[in-house]
């Protein structure tokens, strides 16, 4: 029956004249033009009946076919903007109605507009104006009335309960319908709870937050719809569009009677429920068949971000024959023609799409893809991380970006990988639509996809807290299979731990270089702080590149370019471990990211900043395999010094021959595997006046022993150690809940040291000191605060920290012979070296002065060499004015000189 546009029923009755028909006292019409010339005042069936005795010559038959099939042919008239508006606001004041929502609905609006059209073309005339509005409102009255009325003629007509046997738009709203219920459910806490929703707010922006926590909170609710979790599970478009419905209802109530017409078309618009609090999430790889059509969340990291488009959701179409108008929806974004006309002519292909019509609708439309966390769960070794692909629409289109930790909510559903094709008609993919988005990122804290702590974890934490030294229990229990090396796993763990950012221009990630020999275990180490990292990624550099890591611009035909995420994005707010370091292809990407916390992009047409707020702990070979204490880190590295200075903390760590040493390790090693008991032994620091005879940092409390002693296990002792599960949820718990402040004490301890540090500089020529060493040096207390979960960084804390980085600088700074040589720049050459490269800079820009030119070739460079008397190893000296910028590779065997 509904597909019928109007029906009539003829009975032997007396039928009121006002075919205006009134439902509630309400009359069915809109307001009318102050210009409309149309006659309201007098009903249609008065102007279309014989007057007594009035003649009138009637048209023959064949004349009326003629007539008829003249105007379908050669008439097509459009709306006008009056008429347009005036079509709305009877459309809006019928949804304004609660008792006409089982009458109206898509189908009706697009048969009125078609009944409107026709309207026009009984008079030839190209344009449809008001009048021809108002005598379609009066037919389709007439008809409803007919339809829709009761046995009981009361002057104020209510929503029939004996329809006649019509069914209307296919919803029952009888008192046992359980939609009914749920609706009514609904409204009534909207009601009860109305602190919780700001219903101007939802007006303006048409979607809401409904949280289900307090949808449990409610008895009266629960008495009412006590499935509503399951049904959400279970059937979920159903259920948003009950839950939308309530709310939809609940704004018409609060309308005044005379409403504008702008709020009237606002009304017009769909109320989208956006889920808050369900759960329980599931991984992307425990996803199966029989989710499909259901209701899931799942958390994850955003590792592609596609360009915003737009999307058809209905789509106008006229018949190429008739004219005559339909709307078709556009389920799921696939693009669907009619298959035939609706006004009965023959017609099954070829329509006309009117993107400009009013029945034509349009929505924001973004895919993401999301990548599952392997975190916390074990995985099988060599597979890759689950992601899927997600649609998002209206007000989630560009809400996240790559590198986002998201938590998403949608439905499960199937599209076809080759809709065109037969071949493959049966494969199909699995995407989610989006129906509430939260982003699980926080500037101050939640750096942490452990978003909740169970009261074991909590119990597990106090205990951990209560140990005499629990910086010495994590230290022990990071990579327990590698012996020794307190003092850099220290300083790893500090990195793991992080400072604070008082600032948005100010970083707290605290940025480790673990520099040394192969084969003593820094990938391991590396390894296990990606483990205990709640935010974890590892890369190898061999098979990085500077996009890899950061972010690739990708161009899709008809989709326009999409930003994919690198590790150091997908490590926002977590941890990098990038593993041979000195290997990777290119390191320019990583200045940015470590000093101001973010990768600019500008490729193909896309300019964006993306955050990468990510610490680094790298670890690297030296060239040639085997670290020379005569050169410094740069030269050994072969690397910027620019992107050396980003790290904070540098460690060397070497395969020395040492028999005390071999026999600790040993001893170790069957230990591990159960065949003897490890043995500890100490190693001779080297001296210099900036530290006194002992070993002991001048800052350090006399009589308290080396913080590298009271790290390491003594003789026999045994510890129980951390599991990674307990270590990572410890981490997770301090950066969230713990934000040290320094005490006055540690303040003035540290600025006594910054002090001391420029006056050796100004008196030795000591490495450059700058603020952005202070600033380092508050970050690593802040982290060792953390570490005990101290709200206070006390004076043991910046102690302790300035032992690590007492080690930092014997490691960089001593010679072979344990001399220290602060001349020996970090980032730039030794003694001799420097005094060479100053030499053959000066030779070279005399050079350049007489032959005019600055460019020269390997064979002119050792020329040089040799007319100003430089002793030295040609290819090493001009690799080593490369790194520092004397030299610029211009071609095969060929340089730039740079002029100072």
């Amino acid at each position: 029956m509904e597909r019928f546009a109007l029906v009539f029923l003829m009975e032997d009755t007396v039928i009121p004249e006002d075919d205006l028909v009134c439902f509630n006292g309400v009359r069915l019409h809109p307001e009318k033009p102050s210009n409309s010339k149309c006659s309201v005042e007098i009903p249609l069936v008065r102007q279309l009946r014989l007057k007594p005795d009035e003649r009138c010559d009637l048209l023959p038959t064949e004349l009326i076919r003629k007539y008829i099939d003249y105007a379908r042919l050669h008439c097509a008239p459009e709306f006008t903007e009056k008429s347009t508006a005036l079509l709305e606001s009877f459309f809006s004041q019928m949804y304004s109605m609660p008792q006409w929502l089982n009458i109206t609905n898509g189908m009706k609006m697009v048969q009125i507009q078609n009944m409107v059209r026709a309207r026009a073309r009984v008079n030839l005339s190209p344009e449809i104006t008001t009048e021809h509005v108002m005598d379609t409102i009066r037919i389709v009255s007439r008809s409803w009335y007919d339809k829709y009325d009761t046995d009981d003629r009361a002057p104020a007509m209510r929503l029939p309960t004996r329809k006649k046997g019509v069914k209307a738009a296919g919803m029952n709203f009888s008192s046992n319908s359980k939609t009914v219920n749920h609706v009514r459910a609904m409204q009534k806490h909207y009601s009860d709870f109305a602190d919780l929703y700001d219903l101007e707010q939802v007006k303006t922006n048409c979607w809401f937050e409904l949280k289900l926590d307090a949808c449990d909170n409610d008895d009266q609710f629960r008495a009412q719809w006590s499935t509503l979790r399951q049904d959400l599970t279970d059937n979920p478009e159903h259920t948003l569009a009950c839950i939308g419905l309530a709310m939809h209802h609940t704004l018409m109530n609060r309308q005044p009677t005379g409403s504008t017409q702008s709020n009237a078309k606002l009304c017009l618009q769909t109320i989208r429920p956006r889920i808050v609090g369900y759960g329980p999430e599931v991984s992307i790889g425990s996803i199966k068949v029989s989710s499909m059509g259901k209701l899931v969340s799942v958390r994850g990291t955003i590792i592609r971000a596609g360009a915003s488009q737009i999307m058809n959701t209905w789509c106008a179409f006229r018949c190429p024959q008739c004219g005559n108008e339909q709307a078709v929806q556009q389920k799921d974004g696939i693009y669907t023609t009619p298959t035939s006309c609706h006004s009965g002519c023959k017609t099954r292909s070829h329509f006309v799409l009117l993107q400009q019509s009013v029945f034509t609708r349009m929505e924001a439309y973004q895919t993401i893809r999301l990548q599952e966390t392997t975190q916390g769960s074990r995985t099988v070794a060599g597979s890759a991380a689950k992601n899927i692909e997600i649609e998002l629409t209206h007000e989630m289109v560009d809400s996240v970006c790559p590198g986002d930790d998201v938590t998403v909510t949608g439905i499960l559903k199937a599209r076809s990988q080759d809709p065109d094709g037969t071949a493959k008609a049966s494969l199909y993919k699995a995407y989610m639509q989006a129906v509430y988005v939260r982003s699980n990122k926080n500037v101050l804290a939640n750096w942490n996809r452990l978003a909740e702590f169970t009261e074991l974890d909590m119990e597990a934490i106090r205990m951990i807290k209560a140990e005499p030294s629990p910086f010495r229990l994590l230290v022990q229990s990071l990579c327990p299979t590698i012996y020794g090396h307190e003092i850099v796993k220290a300083g790893l763990l500090l990195g793991l731990f992080g400072g604070m950012a008082n600032t948005a221009r100010t970083r707290a990630e605290i940025h480790v270089l673990v520099v040394g020999d192969p084969g003593i275990g820094k990938s391991q180490i590396l390894q296990s702080c990606a483990n205990v990292s709640p935010r974890g990624i590892f890369v190898c550099g061999t098979n990085s590149s500077n996009v890899g890591l950061t972010v690739t611009v990708r161009t899709e035909k008809g989709v326009g370019a999409s930003l994919e995420a690198g590790a150091l994005v997908l490590a926002d707010q977590g941890v990098c471990c990038i593993d041979e370091f000195d290997k990777m292809s290119g390191h320019s990407g990583l200045l940015e990211v470590m000093e101001q916390r973010s990768v600019s992009v500008a490729k193909a047409g896309v300019i964006c900043t993306v955050p990468a707020r990510t610490t680094v702990l790298a670890a690297a070979n030296p060239a040639g395999g085997h670290y020379i204490k005569a050169k410094t880190v740069s030269e050994n590295l072969k690397l910027h010094p620019a992107l050396l200075s980003r790290f904070d903390l540098v460690f060397i760590l070497l395969d020395r021959s040492n028999e005390r040493t071999d026999n600790m390790l040993t001893a170790h090693i069957q230990k591990v595997h159960g065949l003897a008991k490890a043995s500890s032994s100490h190693q001779q620091q080297p001296s210099h006046p900036f530290f006194d005879a002992s070993g002991h940092s001048s800052f350090e409390e006399e009589g308290e022993p080396p913080l590298e002693e009271r790290l390491r296990l003594a003789p026999g002792e045994k510890l129980d150690l951390l599991p990674p599960e307990l270590v990572q949820k410890y981490i997770g718990y301090a950066r969230k809940n713990v934000q040290p402040k320094l005490t006055t004490k540690a303040a003035e301890e540290l600025r006594e040291f910054f002090v001391e540090l420029r006056r050796a500089h100004n008196h030795m020529d000591m490495i450059p000191v700058t603020i952005r060493q202070l600033e380092g040096l508050i970050r690593l207390t802040q982290a060792r605060a953390k570490i005990d979960l101290s709200q206070e960084a006390t004076v043991a804390h910046v102690r302790d920290v300035l032992a690590i980085l007492r080690q930092s600088m014997l490691d960089v700074f001593s010679t072979d012979e344990g001399d220290l040589q602060f001349t020996r720049l970090t980032n730039g050459s030794g003694t001799s070296k420097t005094s060479m490269v100053r030499k053959f800079a000066r030779v070279l820009a005399s050079r350049s002065a007489v032959t005019g030119t600055t460019l020269y070739t390997v064979a002119e460079l050792k020329q040089a060499m040799a007319t100003g008397g430089i002793m030295a190893n040609c290819n090493e000296l001009i690799d080593t004015m490369n790194i520092q910028g004397f030299l610029l590779k211009k071609g095969r065997d060929c340089y730039k000189f740079i002029i100072e």
